[in-house]
């Protein structure tokens, strides 16, 4: 699933921030990563559901870098719910979206998706700043959700920004995370945000041991 093309530019210090936490957490490159796979297949299992998936903002738009038994293109941020699980760090469950007012005819309950059951918690990076989501859903409702699953989407949270942040798996995208750090340190510069260039700095920086590589 290709990422939209968009300029952080337009995004705040917070946004562009996550931003960086997110190259640097090694997710955006796992996209084809067996245990990923492999993980959030075990979690669908877990939960006797047939989606789940990792989720990551950007430029507007929440997309699922990895995911099971669903295909989806990127959808705006307004219409999914995690903005909210990021911005409060606080998992979230539904055991029926239409049953919910706010959420009854939202995008995420129509066709194609048609989700009634919903879960989320957050995904953490550098200092513990969420850069998205792992999700589960059914497209039945389920009475049991809320309960059962914030611990399993929690449990596998934990397990998944193990498995992105690995050495093996750091040296071998080293390059590009730090490449995407720099390019948002150039445009806090140009925007003359200097706490936030400092704030991306410290990460390159907390990064660059895990690379493998001797320097920017």
């Amino acid at each position: 699933m290709a990422e939209s093309g968009a300029d952080d530019g337009s995004r705040s210090s917070d946004d562009v921030y996550r931003r960086a936490a997110l190259f640097a957490s090694g997710l955006l490159a796992l996209h084809e990563s067996p245990r990923l796979h492999e993980l959030l297949a075990e979690l669908a299992d877990a939960l006797t559901v047939p989606i789940a998936g990792i989720c990551v903002l950007g430029h507007g738009h929440c997309w699922l870098p990895v995911a099971h038994g669903l295909a989806s293109a990127p959808i705006a941020e307004r219409d999914t719910f995690a903005v909210q699980v990021v911005e409060t760090l606080t998992p979230i469950a539904f055991a029926d979206l239409t049953t919910e007012p706010q959420h009854a005819d939202g995008l995420l309950t129509r066709a194609p998706l048609n989700f009634r059951a919903y879960a989320a918690a957050p995904l953490r990076g550098v200092g513990g700043t969420a850069i998205g989501t792992v999700i589960a859903a059914d497209t039945k409702p389920r009475p049991d959700f809320p309960a059962r699953a914030i611990p399993a989407l929690e449990d596998v949270a934990v397990r998944i920004m193990e498995e992105a942040g690995a050495p093996h798996h750091m040296r071998r995208i080293g390059r590009m995370a730090l490449d995407g750090l720099e390019d948002l340190i150039r445009q806090a510069t140009r925007d003359g945000d200097d706490a936030l260039v400092s704030a991306i700095d410290k990460v390159m920086r907390d990064v660059l041991p895990r690379t493998g590589l001797r320097g920017v």
